[in-house]
């Protein structure tokens, strides 16, 4: 008889607290959200997004988190939402037990912005447009002519190469399209032009011009050339200024 008494003392107690953890859960459920927790990843130094365009996209029509209860929050619908927006890389949210809902933000990296003449946006590391934004300017390579999306992959590869030497990196601030196949590189110092070609081999092309800028550019000065062609293999051609171009 004791047994079956300990036995069903066990049960009841057992029910008794499925029944309060089901009615906190509820209760907890029906609450609204305590807080959003934002957290934004700046370790590329982009300033594409802040807190308050998140906690825009967040109580915009679509999602209205502030005034939907903690339990009715479709967590991969917000996740998708955010993923929408042209900045975002990817987000997390998830919400704890506080009530908090966490929400953390990889932002998009652009490599280069590109002005066709026609439309002007940031082509991302993924190969991807973004467009210019109004909170941030990323300082990053300038492209113009008629770039078409063929050219991405070449512009990233460009872009790399550049940024993995300094002295390239100090130079370079811009890359022009002049025919289907050619382009042109511009420089912040030094009324000069390098004519690059195609966007290949550019281990080969950036060595010989590097090997330039050592030997010859430091030596005469940044103006004594008007042109360095890198196109042609294992040479470099370069056109010196004519006297009424100084």
């Amino acid at each position: 008889m004791k047994t079956k008494l300990k036995i069903l003392k066990l049960f009841l107690g057992i029910a008794v607290f499925i029944f309060l953890v089901s009615f906190s859960a509820k209760r907890h459920a029906c609450k609204p959200v305590a807080d959003v927790l934002i957290e934004i990843d700046h370790s590329s130094e982009n300033r594409f997004v802040n807190d308050e365009l998140v906690r825009n996209l967040l109580d915009g029509k679509d999602l209205r988190v502030s005034s939907t209860p903690l339990g009715n929050l479709n967590i991969r619908k917000i996740e998708k939402s955010l993923n929408q927006n042209p900045f975002v890389k990817k987000s997390e949210v998830f919400k704890d037990v506080d009530g908090n809902l966490s929400v953390k933000i990889n932002q998009k990296t652009p490599i280069m912005r590109v002005n066709t003449g026609v439309e002007e946006y940031y082509l991302s590391d993924e190969l991807t447009k973004i467009p210019l934004s109004n909170l941030y300017s990323a300082q990053v390579l300038l492209a113009g002519g008629p770039i078409k999306k063929s050219d991405f992959s070449g512009l990233k590869a460009l872009s790399e190469a550049i940024s993995a030497d300094k002295l390239l990196k100090k130079h370079i601030i811009a890359v022009k399209k002049v025919e289907p196949n050619s382009f042109n590189l511009f420089v912040n110092k030094g009324n000069y032009i390098i004519e690059f070609g195609e966007l290949r081999d550019f281990d080969e092309k950036f060595e010989k011009l590097i090997l330039f800028y050592d030997q010859y550019l430091d030596k005469v000065g940044l103006n004594y050339y008007s042109k360095i062609n890198l196109k042609y293999k294992n040479q470099i051609v370069a056109t010196k200024r004519k006297n009424d171009e100084n």
